[in-house]
C-alpha cells in the first residue's frame, strides 16, 4: 500500500492543512481554530469534482466550519456534524446573515452592559476560572469575567442571528484576554501573565476590534446557501441522515495523538453555558471519537481486527507498555480505528455512487515508532465501501520531543482520497 503514497502531491507544503489562510479571510477569521485546515483545500476538492449547487457536501467532523462555510460561499449545499456544542455554534454562526443596523444597535446595547458588568456566580469560584477559586493560577481576572458576563447575560436572552453573532464576538474576545492560551493539547499560561493584568478595558478593546471584523464581513460576504449544522456524535448522527446522499465529503477526524479536544475548549464551553458542570463535560468526552484516554470509554473488540497493519501495531505496542505514557494506549489506538471503521461504513451508505472522500490525517508516534495512521485508515476504508485513489502527502510535521518517542522527529500529514465503490 506504500505505493499509493504520493510524496509529490500537488498540495504539498502549501499550508493547506492548517488554519493560517483561514485566519485572514472574511467570516473564517471570526474565531481562530488552531486545528482547522485551509479553505483552499476545500475549494480544490470542490473544483476537482465540479460539484454543483444542487449536490451535497459533508463534513462529519466539522469543527469550526471551514468546509460548510466554504461550500456556502460557493453556493453549494452542505451538512456539518460536530460533537462539541461550542464549535458547532461557531460553525453555524459563521454562516449567519443579519442587517447591519440590527447588529449595530445590539452591539451598542451590549457595550453598555459590558461597562456595567455582572457577577458570574456559576464560574467565579469554580475550578480555575478566577482568583476567587483560591488557586495559584486562574484563567480570567475577575474584572474581565464580569465585563464579559455583563454582555453575555444580556444577549443570551435574545434569540436572533444578531445575538448569536454578538455572542461569538464576546467569546472570541474574552479568550484573547485570558491568562492562558491554547498550545497543542492543553491550555498554557502566558509568559508573565500575572504582570500583564488584563482588565475590563483590555476586554472592551478586543470586543470592539472583533465586532468590527464581523460588521465588515456581513456586508461584504453574504451567504445565500445556509449549511445544516448538527451538534451530534457523528457515529450516531449519520444513521439519522435525512438530507439526501452526499457527493463530496471533506473532513479531518481527531488525530490519534491522545489530545482531548474537549478539554482545550473547556473555557468556552462553560463561558457560553454549552455545558454547566463537570459531569456534563465527562459525558461530552464519552461522545467523542476514542482518540484520548481522559475518560473510561467502552473497550474495543480485539477479536475483530481486520487490518494486518493495525493488528501488527497493536501487538507490538501491547508488548512494550513500559515504553508508553499510559498502559491503555494500545486499546485507545484500537478503539480509534474501530470508531473510524463504523464511520467509513456509514459514510459509504449515505453517499452517491462515485462520491469522493478527502480525509486529512496525521501519523502518530508511540513507544518510539511511527504509527502509519493514513495507511491503516486507507486499509479499513477499502473494506468498508471505498476505493483508495491515493494518499497525498501535505507536509511533514515537526514532532515535539518526548522521552517516550525520542527518535521520531517528524510525522507525515496526508490527505486520503477515496471514491465510493
Amino acid at each position: 500500500m506504500n505505493s499509493v503514497i504520493n510524496n509529490s502531491f500537488k498540495l504539498k507544503d502549501k499550508d493547506f492543512s492548517n488554519f493560517i489562510e483561514a485566519s485572514q479571510l472574511p467570516r473564517h477569521r471570526w474565531y481562530y481554530y488552531k486545528e482547522g485546515f485551509s479553505p483552499s483545500l476545500v475549494k480544490e476538492a470542490i473544483e476537482t469534482y465540479e460539484i454543483k449547487p444542487n449536490q451535497l457536501v459533508l463534513d462529519p467532523f466539522n469543527g469550526s466550519g471551514t468546509v460548510t462555510l466554504t461550500a456556502s460561499e460557493n453556493n453549494i449545499r452542505s451538512v456539518g456534524i460536530e460533537v462539541n456544542p461550542f464549535t458547532a455554534f461557531v460553525s453555524k454562526t459563521k454562516a449567519l446573515n443579519t442587517k447591519k443596523k440590527v447588529l449595530s444597535e445590539l452591539f451598542e446595547k451590549t457595550y453598555e452592559k459590558i461597562n456595567i458588568g455582572k457577577e458570574f456566580p456559576e464560574l467565579e469560584k469554580y475550578s480555575t476560572f478566577t482568583e476567587l477559586s483560591n488557586k495559584k493560577k486562574w484563567l480570567f481576572n475577575l474584572e474581565v469575567l464580569r465585563a464579559f458576563y455583563g454582555g453575555y447575560s444580556f444577549v443570551e436572552k435574545i434569540k436572533s442571528n444578531a445575538s448569536d453573532l454578538i455572542k461569538l464576538v464576546l467569546l472570541t474576545s474574552v479568550m484573547e484576554v485570558a491568562n492562558a492560551k491554547k498550545d497543542g493539547k492543553c491550555l498554557r499560561y502566558k509568559t508573565k501573565w500575572q504582570k500583564i493584568q488584563y482588565n475590563k478595558n483590555d476586554f472592551i478593546k478586543a470586543f470592539i476590534s472583533n465586532y468590527i471584523k464581523i460588521e465588515q464581513d456581513i456586508e461584504s460576504s453574504k451567504i445565500k446557501n445556509q449549511p445544516i449544522i448538527y451538534n451530534s456524535d457523528t457515529r450516531n448522527a449519520l444513521n439519522n441522515n435525512k438530507n439526501g446522499k452526499f457527493d463530496l465529503i471533506i473532513t479531518s477526524p481527531p488525530y490519534l495523538n491522545t489530545f482531548d479536544y474537549t478539554d482545550i475548549y473547556r473555557p468556552e464551553l462553560f463561558l457560553g453555558k454549552f455545558i454547566l458542570n463537570s459531569e456534563a463535560l465527562s459525558q461530552l468526552r464519552l461522545k467523542t471519537i476514542r482518540s484520548h484516554i481522559q475518560v473510561k470509554w467502552k473497550l474495543p473488540n480485539v477479536s475483530e481486527l481486520d487490518s494486518i497493519l493495525l493488528n501488527d501495531v497493536f501487538k507490538r505496542l501491547s508488548k512494550n507498555k513500559e515504553l508508553l505514557m499510559h498502559p491503555r494506549i494500545p486499546q485507545m489506538i484500537l478503539a480509534y480505528f474501530e470508531d473510524m471503521k463504523l464511520i467509513f461504513g456509514a459514510l459509504s451508505k449515505h453517499s452517491n455512487k462515485n462520491a469522493h472522500l478527502w480525509m486529512i490525517v496525521s501519523n502518530s508516534a508511540y513507544a518510539n515508532e511511527e504509527i502509519p495512521v493514513d495507511l491503516i485508515l486507507s486499509d479499513i476504508a477499502t473494506k468498508n465501501g471505498w476505493y483508495l485513489k491515493e494518499i497525498g502527502v501535505l507536509r511533514n510535521i515537526r514532532k515535539r520531543k518526548t522521552k517516550y518517542s525520542p527518535d521520531i522527529k517528524t510525522l507525515r500529514e496526508s490527505v486520503i482520497i477515496l471514491e465510493k465503490k
